[in-house]
């Protein structure tokens, strides 16, 4: 089968047993699911499937740049978009591909050859979650494919989501934070410490970035960009219970700063 460019329609499983297709530029994957692909690094893997396109098409696609994966995520609706961006946003996110791989089901399996779960990622501690994505209200619709699909991610030893939508005002407050996502707003080895013992305790953010821009001799909106940069990337943190904003309380999110540059915040 050609998988270059990507499948534009499923193979049969010949099998009785739920198969895993993926590739790596030249390389394909096609192995039994099982325990013993939990370590393959999806994260990685090339789109398996086509993205289709045409005329009148009610879809938005394109490509989310993750500062997670130093790279560009497919995405194929405004809804993967938005996880694409949240799973950039997590902490516990250390890898993030899209259409990652077939899950071909038994030979025999009624109304569908497989099903290509939205995205996969690759969690800090090792581990892996498979993401299915749908509005709210149309999941139900798919469910037979999610249960399937569920199945064979418990078999692998991974977690299975089915991801409808953000809660506000989380939704608000990361696609804010994501504007200042990239290299370009991040702060420099000579800001970190000063931003580290602003924040080294609980404090409003506009009184941090005013504390930190007196003391480095920095404009207050680049010292604001620097924070919003950290705060997407999870450096630093805020409750997203409530809506972002300058008198937000905003903290210091890892345990021991030194292991990111932050010495004076000990």
């Amino acid at each position: 089968m050609g998988l270059r460019d990507g499948l534009r329609s499923l193979p049969v499983n010949l099998t009785d047993s739920v198969r895993l297709l993926a590739r790596f530029g030249d390389r394909v994957v096609d192995e039994p699911v099982s325990a013993g692909i939990s370590a393959v690094p999806f994260e990685s893997a090339m789109a398996v499937r086509s993205f289709f396109s045409w005329p009148g098409k009610r879809n938005y696609e394109g490509s989310w740049w993750s500062s997670t994966m130093r790279a560009h995520v497919g995405f194929e609706s405004l809804l993967e978009r938005d996880f694409a961006m949240l799973a950039d946003h997590d902490g516990d996110v250390v890898g993030i591909s899209s259409q990652p791989f077939a899950l071909l089901w038994p030979h025999g399996t009624e109304h569908a050859r497989g099903h290509v779960p939205d995205f996969f990622l690759r969690l800090r501690d090792g581990g892996g979650r498979v993401v299915d994505v749908r509005p709210v209200g149309h999941a139900d619709s798919a469910a037979d494919q999610f249960e399937m699909s569920r199945q064979a991610c418990q078999e692998v030893g991974w977690e299975y989501e089915v991801f409808t939508g953000i809660p506000e005002p989380l939704g608000s407050n990361v696609r804010w934070l994501a504007g200042y996502r990239q290299d370009r707003f991040a702060p420099g080895a000579e800001v970190l410490p000063a931003i580290a013992a602003a924040f080294a305790e609980e404090t409003p953010m506009k009184v941090g970035v005013r504390r930190v821009a007196r003391g480095v001799g920095l404009d207050r909106s680049m010292v604001h960009a620097h924070v919003l940069n950290l705060l997407f990337t999870g450096v630093l943190t805020a409750d997203h219970s409530q809506p972002l904003a300058l008198d937000s309380p905003v903290s210091i999110a890892v345990e021991w700063p030194e292991q990111i540059g932050l010495e004076a915040a000990s």
